[in-house]
């Protein structure tokens, strides 16, 4: 009987969870065959920084996390630029930041990846409640 309230609760949380997720990043990447690889990430948290001395030449200097992103700015998946709308956005396997300018500011939203996500749901589950 435990288990099952305990599974109630917790698909109730995942599904509160899951729909307060608004936005789904997809970015595809050359794998080393030359095959199209599809990385899906869903957004985690966003947020806006006023922040004059922000730009989109100095974009590796902003850390809006604290150094807790994890992602190895030497070790990139993949970068993208955006000039026109003032955008980046780049990643790794597990995780990926958007950061889009304006003026006086930036904002940034951070993803996760739709396989790590899981991987961590699984493990919630296993948890005995």
């Amino acid at each position: 009987m435990k288990k099952k309230i305990g599974f109630i609760i917790f698909s109730i949380l995942l599904a509160i969870f899951l729909t307060s997720c608004d936005e789904v990043l997809s970015v595809v990447t050359e794998g080393k065959d030359g095959s199209k690889i599809v990385h899906n990430y869903i957004s985690m948290i966003s947020d806006k920084v006023y922040d004059e001395s922000a730009s989109m030449k100095s974009w590796r200097d902003i850390d809006p996390f604290g150094g807790e992103s994890g992602i190895d700015m030497d070790n990139l998946l993949f970068k993208i630029e955006n000039k026109k709308e003032k955008m980046i956005v780049y990643g790794n396997d597990e995780s990926a930041v958007e950061l889009a300018f304006f003026d006086g500011g930036y904002k940034y939203t951070a993803f996760v990846a739709t396989e790590a996500f899981s991987e961590a749901m699984d493990s919630l589950s296993d948890i005995e409640f």
